[in-house]
C-alpha cells in the first residue's frame, strides 16, 4: 500500500504544477477575453455576430502592442505625460496608479530604475537574506547613503521594506522573479534548482 501511495504522490507532483498553471492561465485569459469582448460589443453591437471565443483577448493583446509602438512617438508620450499628471493630482487615483506603475517597473528588468536582486547582510550575524533593492533614493525614509530593500516572506504572505546602508547589500546575479520564486517556496527543493540560486563570486586568483 505504501508503494502505491508513493506512486500516486509522484503522479501528483507531475500533474499538479501543469494543472494549476493551465487553470490560472485559462482563468486569466477568459476574464480578459470577456472584458474585451464586452467593450467591443458596446462600441459595435454588430460585432457580436463575428466575435469568436478568444477574439477579445487577441484584440486586447494587439491593442497593448500598438500602444507599446506609440510610446516611441513624441506626441503620444506628451499626451500620456499629461494624463499621468492628471492622475497624480487625484488623491485616491494617484495611490492606485503609482502603486501599479511601480510594481510593473519592479518586474521590468530595468535595474537602473528599480528591481535589483540583492543579498542583505543581517547585522551582528553571519546570516544573509535575499531581497530586492527597490530604490537607491528612498522616498519613505532612510538617511543619506541608505537604500530601500524589500524582503519577501516565505510563501509570499507579505514582506518588509528596510532602509539600510548601501554597504549592507550586495547585488546578485538573479532576476526579481527568481528571488520571489525562492521566497514563495521557502527555497524548498533548492538542491534540484541550482539555476534559481545566486552565483557565487569568483575566487580571487593567487599568483
Amino acid at each position: 500500500m505504501k508503494r502505491q501511495v508513493q506512486i500516486f504522490l509522484a503522479g501528483v507532483m507531475i500533474v499538479a504544477p501543469f494543472a494549476v498553471t493551465a487553470y490560472v492561465v485559462w482563468w486569466a485569459g477568459s476574464g480578459l477575453d470577456g472584458l474585451a469582448r464586452s467593450g467591443i460589443e458596446k462600441i459595435s453591437p454588430d460585432a457580436k455576430k463575428w466575435l469568436f471565443p478568444g477574439a477579445g483577448a487577441i484584440a486586447l493583446l494587439v491593442a497593448v502592442y500598438l500602444v507599446g509602438l506609440l510610446t516611441h512617438v513624441w506626441g503620444f508620450r506628451w499626451i500620456m505625460g499629461m494624463l499621468e499628471g492628471i492622475f497624480e493630482r487625484l488623491p485616491v487615483v494617484k495611490t492606485l496608479y503609482e502603486s501599479v506603475r511601480d510594481i510593473l517597473k519592479l518586474f521590468s528588468g530595468d535595474s537602473a530604475q528599480m528591481g535589483q536582486a540583492v543579498r542583505y547582510k543581517v547585522p551582528g550575524t553571519d546570516a544573509e537574506m535575499l531581497g530586492i533593492r527597490t530604490s537607491t533614493a528612498p522616498r519613505g525614509g532612510g538617511q543619506p547613503g541608505h537604500v530601500s530593500v524589500y524582503l519577501p516572506m516565505s510563501y509570499m504572505v507579505g514582506g518588509v521594506t528596510l532602509y539600510v546602508p548601501a554597504d549592507r547589500v550586495q547585488p546578485v546575479d538573479m532576476s526579481v522573479e527568481q528571488v520571489l520564486r525562492i521566497a514563495a517556496t521557502a527555497d524548498a527543493g533548492g538542491a534540484g534548482h541550482d539555476h534559481d540560486h545566486p552565483k557565487a563570486p569568483p575566487a580571487d586568483s593567487k599568483d
